[in-house]
């Protein structure tokens, strides 16, 4: 127990102790079974270049009251293949980018609402940023009181799924109508009503820009289409949760640690400004700024979101040489992947040019996992990342305001910056228009 305590709160640590003591590859208690663990590219290269069928999700049954039966976080075989060629299409290309005006736009109106010397929590401000992006964008609501209203449903919801819950089956009981399941519970009502007064509103009207619109319009292969005529839990539905939960939190703490380093470091910040300001003010020409892109993927090295990515094996399967039994958890860590001095030099080290230098294979770096299990929303997190990036350096002046390393620390499956980096904005650096 003391052992699965630690690795909930502190999987960074917990792996490299774990590594040193037993090798690689080793395995850890969690507490939904036992899990082998690997940090070393090949093994990791074994995982993800397996057969899909030879895994399910793990601990699909604690995520499932959560997210519903269809989210694609808790399917397997054929049907997360087909809900992942559903999804796909709006997180890439030219449907990504047409979302670049509105993500600068929110950025900028939470920006601005900061006053010249207020020191702030800039995770919060992050979250707000990225919690709007998907109400507009994914869920397609418009009205600025119903963005607020289902942005604070959002907030409840999210909040009170703790990691306990998230990982423990035994504390998802009501017990007689009280206590944080029972709380949440209410709280995913509530949200799953809004949910579907907007599914039905895009059904009975004209279909928008959003991502809930290109879904609804959406085929399967087969010819059926998603509906939000069944219970609570529906496919449509549950891929809204879906998105909220794999997206709103973990890109607001990428930007919040890629702030952290930044003011930490003021050659490598006035590189990136260099660039922006070449850049001018086109979405798309900033999006493509290589700096700034490789400030992004280094935030997410130096801090994996999701420290080790777990799936569990269903098929005979050999790992580095060891069978791992069946009913086993296998996890590839990027905890220490991204921490491997072979790959990665001077891995403790803030240094964005690494990604300039040369490409990483993709189980040497895979901050949103990898194979058939890879986050679909990872182009439009790294997209999101860049503009509001752009919106707050091109425009503020800030300040670091920490007076001593931040450390990470857990928070439900993810992991961030424990303080939330406290900044305080000194004032407008120029008066530029990014869209």
């Amino acid at each position: 127990m003391l052992q699965t305590a630690r690795l909930v709160k502190d999987p960074y640590s917990f792996h490299r102790a774990c590594r040193a003591r037993y090798g690689d590859p080793y395995t850890v208690p969690s507490l939904n079974g036992k899990v082998v663990c690997t940090g070393d590219p090949e093994g990791i290269r074994e995982i993800f270049s397996a057969d899909p069928e030879t895994f399910a999700p793990w601990a699909a049954d604690t995520l499932r009251p959560m997210l519903g039966d269809g989210s694609i976080l808790v399917l397997g075989g054929e049907r997360h293949k087909r809900e992942r060629k559903l999804l796909m299409p709006p997180f890439h290309g030219e449907r990504m980018r047409a979302y670049g005006t509105l993500m600068v736009d929110v950025a900028r109106r939470h920006l601005a609402r900061r006053n010249a010397g207020e020191m702030f929590r800039f995770l919060d401000t992050a979250q707000a940023i990225s919690l709007e992006i998907i109400v507009r964008a994914v869920f397609g609501v418009e009205d600025d009181a119903a963005v607020e209203h289902m942005a604070s449903a959002v907030t409840r919801y999210a909040s009170a799924a703790g990691p306990l819950l998230m990982f423990t089956k035994l504390l998802q009981h009501q017990f007689g109508g009280f206590g944080p399941w029972a709380r949440l519970t209410r709280l995913k009502a509530d949200y799953d009503q809004l949910l579907l007064a907007q599914i039905r509103a895009r059904r009975a009207g004209a279909p928008g820009d959003d991502i809930l619109s290109t879904l609804l319009a959406a085929r399967y292969e087969d010819g059926q289409q998603p509906s939000d005529e069944r219970p609570c839990d529906d496919d449509v539905r549950a891929e809204l949760v879906t998105l909220l939960f794999a997206g709103h939190e973990t890109t607001a703490l990428a930007l919040s640690w890629a702030v952290y380093w930044l003011l930490r470091d003021t050659v490598r910040l006035a590189r990136l400004r260099a660039e922006l300001d070449a850049a001018g003010s086109d979405p798309d020409a900033i999006a493509r700024s290589p700096y700034l892109e490789a400030v992004c993927l280094e935030s997410l090295r130096i801090h994996p979101i999701l420290p080790d990515p777990l799936r569990e094996v269903i098929k005979p399967f050999r790992l580095r040489g060891f069978d791992v039994p069946i009913g086993c958890g296998v996890a590839a860590v990027s905890g220490l992947a991204h921490e491997d001095p072979a790959v990665f030099s001077e891995p403790a080290t803030f240094r964005p040019e690494r990604f300039l230098e040369r490409t990483f294979k993709p189980y040497e770096y895979f901050p949103f996992g990898g194979g058939s299990r890879r986050c679909i929303g990872s182009a439009f997190a790294v997209h999101e990342m860049k503009l509001v990036l752009a919106a707050l350096f091109t425009e503020h002046e800030l300040e670091l305001c920490e007076p001593r390393e931040v450390r990470p620390a857990r928070r439900n499956v993810t992991m961030g910056p424990k303080s939330g980096v406290h900044v305080r904005r000194l004032g407008a650096r120029r008066v530029t228009s990014l869209a």
